[in-house]
Formats: structure tokens, C-alpha cells, sequence
């Protein structure tokens, strides 16, 4: 069977699509209104493209034809808005605007679809078809779109953004240069192994998650959880890692600062979400519409965290400096200077600028008061709109704290990949670090820093059972790390992405652009 396969496959493809074909064009009358004499034919096409089909037909069939445009959608006013809960505020009939017409000048007959054209009749009621128009890069990322649904006509594409965010989260989580090697080769594999579509798209998301992660692997210096710095001849050309997990005690404050970070990541995602949402809201219904449906919760989300970031008055005690308030201090530690800082970038939180003083509360930085403002307008006009977006006003802090699961997986991956090294290669513990056992022996150790520094001997250095054994937990232990991966940074890359992110503004159910004709891929015209 393989070798008929081999032999016959060509010919078996070519033929079915050439029947296919015939059968298209035998049935292609049974979708037109037909007389004895002509046939009406009309359907949707991308508005660029409607000049070259009035030239094509011409030149195919002279003056046997006459190609009018019927309509052209403009969603501007709300004629084809799916809505995202939002009400139009202007229109007396729900879903119908100002009408616009074919030449977007407007006539004197109303169409059906509630814009106006001058003897002319309107295609239908319903959307129009889509057809994603993205850079040739971002295309592959389509398919994680397509997976919550085609954008509506009336909606925002959010492709680019997950083609920049999720590499990015994927890539933070893991970031390691061996696992992302193994996912990149992985996604090369599926996308020339298979002649699917869809596993291509798929081989190639996968290749920019594993390019991805060996870029954050680099910066964290590490290869399968070994420090690129402790490794031989590695060490003198690499050096110290740029940035670091935050594993180690003598580390934590890079743990804090990717608590930091992932938060105000989250923030910003928000942001840009509720934004599209605002533009859609704008385009519309207007502006009132966009304030009132969007702008509360703009208000609410920067208020609330112009509020987390000021930083809070401080008193000096013991020589150290303490932090007045109940906001978390890492927040001003983690980018100030000193040794409890990850990234010395001397900001201490945004400047409170002058105190003053509240009653029942006492004194307090006025940027605070400012962002307190914000977020209370946010809420009030929250209140104008629907009675549940008040309710769901939690989301302003919960969802940004949904975040914080990007550095949870970083430290739990960590964790898991220098476990299984640990049990392997064993280590000691000096000055608060953590050293895997490469070139020397747990009684070297125990003999330099004392036997309480060994974390644990290794299995490497036990005998040839115990060395056996411990390839064995070493290979399958990476092998599970390698799949965690793929279960827990994807997945939460991808939960991040479509119920904080496109819940605020993306719905799809969008119909496919799918045009009248064929593609030939196994046959030649005649």
C-alpha cells in the first residue's frame, strides 16, 4: 500500500481536483438569478480589489457584462456592530446608523441594511465576510484568533498583539537555551513534516516560543537549569547573567522584581485591551458611548494603580528605611538603589510630590489623593452603565493580579529543572548561592564550607548504580520539565491572552471571507 501510495498519490490528487473544479463550475449557476437570456451574480469582495474585477470580467467578455457595486460596508456609524454590550445612543432602531452609500455620498432610497443608494439593492442584512489582512509573519498567529473566533467585520483584529505578547510571556516563563532549542526544532519539525495548514501555523508558533525562550534563556544565563557562568570555558566567554530567576536566597529580590514587572505587564495589556474597546465604542456610537461604556473602566484600572504606585511616606528605623502604609514595600525596592534592588534604576515609586493631610486618615501624598480620584470617577461612571460593569469593577485589581502567574511559573520551572540537577550533579550552599557539584565531590565540599553546605551528594557521584540511576531521573526528569512547559507557560500564555485580554473587547464569530473560484495546486489550466 505504501508503494501505491507513492506511485498513484499525484495522480489521485490531480484528479480529484479536477473533478472538484468541474463540479464548481456546474454548480455555480444554481447560485445565481437566472433567465433565459443573463444571470445575476453578486457577492462580497475586498473593496481594494473591486476595480480588478470590473477589468478582468471586461476583458474576458466585452461589453456582455455590466459590474456595478451594490454597496460598500462602512461600519462607522454601527450599520453591521456586533456590539459588545455597549448601546448606540443615537440610533432610534437598535443596530441601524446614518446610512451611507455605495459611493459613500448618500441618495434618496434607503437600502435594507439601513444605508441609502439611488435604484439600487442591498446584498443583506447580515455582516460582511472577513478577510484578516496581516503581515506575512504575524499570519501563523491567526490560528490562536480563530481558535476564540473570526473578528467580526465590526471589530479590531488583536493578531499583532498576540503575535508580540505571546513569544514574549512563553519565552519569560521558561527561559531556558536548552528547552528553547528542543521547542524551536520541535516547531520546525511540524511545520515541514506536515502538509496541514494548520500544523504549519502551529510549527511556526512554536518556533517563535522556542526562539523566544533561547533568547530569555541567554539572558538568564542558563542551558537544562545549569548556570552558563559555572560551566567550563562557557564561564570566561559568557560571564554573569544579565538578569537572573530569583532561586537562590542571595537572589530574592530578582523574585520580587518579576512580581513587580508581570504586574504592571498586566497593566498595560489591560490598558491596550480597554482601548481597542474604547476605539470600537468610538467608532460606533461616539464618543459619549465610548466614555461611558470604556472610559470608567480606563479611569478605574490607572487610577487604582496610580494609587499602588506612589510611593508612600517612610520613617528611618534602626538605620534602615521603612515604609509607612499597607502597600507592599518590594514595590519601591525592586527599581531603587541599594542591594535590595534587582534593577538599579534609582525609582522608588512615583513622586507623592507634597503631603496632605486627610481627615480619619492623616497625611497622605497627594499623587495618591490623585489616583484615588481617578479610580472614583472610573467607578461612577461605571455606575451610569450597566449595573453588572459596577459590580465587576474588581476587575481592575484582580485581573492585572492575574499577572503575577507569568513569575510564578518562571520560579516554579526553575525550581523543577534545578531539582532534577540537584539530584543528579548534587550541590552545596555558600554565601547564600546555590552550586551544582560539576568538577568536584560532595566531600570536597563538606571538607571546604563544612557538611552542612551539601544540599545533597548527587547521584553521579555514588556508585555505577546510583550513577545509572541517576541518568535516568536526569533525562526523564528535563523530559517532564520539557512538557510542563508546554502545559503550563502555554496555557497560561494563552488563558492571559483571551480571558483577560479578549474579554474586554473581542467577541469574533466573525464569517470567513471564502470567494467564488478554486486554487489550483495538483493541476494546470487547460
Amino acid at each position: 500500500l505504501e508503494d501505491l501510495k507513492h506511485e498513484v498519490a499525484d495522480f489521485l490528487l490531480a484528479a480529484e481536483e479536477k473533478l472538484s473544479i468541474e463540479a464548481q463550475k456546474r454548480e455555480a449557476p444554481l447560485s445565481f438569478a437566472t433567465t433565459e437570456n443573463a444571470f445575476i451574480s453578486e457577492g462580497w469582495i475586498p473593496s481594494e480589489r473591486f476595480n480588478e474585477l470590473a477589468e478582468a470580467l471586461g476583458s474576458s467578455v466585452g461589453d456582455h457584462v455590466e459590474v456595478e457595486e451594490l454597496e460598500r460596508a462602512d461600519y462607522r456609524d454601527g450599520d453591521f456592530a456586533g456590539g459588545h454590550g455597549g448601546a448606540d445612543h443615537d440610533a432610534g432602531e437598535p443596530g441601524v446608523g446614518d446610512p451611507v452609500a455605495a459611493d459613500g455620498t448618500g441618495g434618496a432610497e434607503v437600502r435594507s441594511d439601513g444605508g441609502y443608494a439611488e435604484n439600487e439593492r442591498a446584498m443583506s442584512d447580515s455582516e460582511p465576510p472577513v478577510e484578516q489582512d496581516n503581515p506575512k509573519g504575524v499570519r501563523p498567529f491567526e490560528l490562536l484568533t480563530r481558535a476564540v473566533g473570526k473578528p467580526k467585520y465590526t471589530e479590531l483584529d488583536p493578531t499583532v498583539v498576540i503575535f508580540l505578547t505571546f513569544p514574549l510571556m512563553f519565552g519569560f516563563m521558561i527561559g531556558d537555551i536548552g528547552y528553547g532549542i528542543i521547542y524551536t526544532a520541535i516547531g520546525y519539525y511540524m511545520l515541514n513534516s506536515f502538509e496541514s495548514e494548520t500544523f504549519e501555523d502551529f510549527g511556526k508558533i512554536a518556533a517563535a516560543a522556542g526562539i523566544s525562550t533561547v533568547v530569555f534563556g541567554v539572558l538568564y544565563g542558563e542551558v537544562f537549569g545549569l548556570h552558563l557562568d559555572t560551566l567550563p570555558l562557557i564561564s570566561s566567554v559568557y560571564g554573569h547573567p544579565i538578569i537572573e530567576k530569583g532561586l537562590s536566597p542571595a537572589s530574592t529580590e530578582w523574585a520580587e522584581a518579576w512580581f513587580v514587572i508581570t504586574a504592571l505587564f498586566g497593566v498595560f495589556h489591560l490598558n491596550l485591551a480597554w482601548a481597542f474597546e474604547f476605539v470600537e465604542e468610538y467608532t460606533f456610537h461616539g464618543l459619549r458611548a465610548a466614555l461611558e461604556e470604556v472610559g470608567g473602566w480606563l479611569l478605574a484600572l490607572n487610577g487604582l494603580w496610580l494609587f499602588v504606585l506612589t510611593r508612600p511616606p517612610t520613617k528611618i528605623e534602626d538605620g534602615e528605611t521603612k515604609f509607612l502604609g499597607p502597600k507592599p514595600d518590594l514595590v519601591y525596592r525592586v527599581f531603587d538603589t541599594g542591594p535590595e534592588a534587582a534593577i538599579e534604576l534609582g525609582f522608588g515609586g512615583i513622586a507623592g510630590l507634597f503631603t496632605v493631610g486627610v481627615p480619619f486618615v492623616g497625611t497622605v501624598p497627594f499623587m495618591e489623593l490623585v489616583g484615588v480620584g481617578v479610580l472614583v470617577l472610573g467607578l461612577a461612571l461605571l455606575a451610569i452603565g450597566p449595573t453588572h460593569e459596577l459590580i465587576e469593577a474588581h476587575q481592575v485589581l484582580a485581573h492585572v493580579l492575574s499577572y503575577l502567574r507569568i513569575a510564578a511559573v518562571l520560579l516554579a520551572k526553575a525550581g523543577m529543572a534545578f531539582a532534577v540537577n540537584l539530584l543528579f550533579f548534587g550541590a552545596y550552599e555558600y554565601e547564600e548561592e546555590f552550586h551544582f557539584l560539576l568538577g568536584h565531590g560532595p566531600s570536597w565540599a563538606a571538607e571546604k564550607y563544612g557538611a552542612e553546605a551539601v544540599m545533597f551528594p548527587g547521584l553521579m557521584h555514588g556508585g555505577a548504580g546510583a550513577l545509572l540511576a541517576g541518568v535516568v531521573v536526569l533525562v526523564v526528569g528535563h523530559v517532564v520539565v520539557l512538557l510542563l512547559g508546554v502545559t503550563s507557560a502555554g496555557i497560561q500564555s494563552v488563558r492571559l491572552e483571551y480571558f483577560e485580554y479578549f474579554s474586554k473587547f473581542y467577541e469574533g464569530g466573525g464569517e470567513d471571507y471564502s470567494p467564488f473560484g478554486y486554487d489550483r495546486r495538483f493541476t494546470a489550466e487547460e
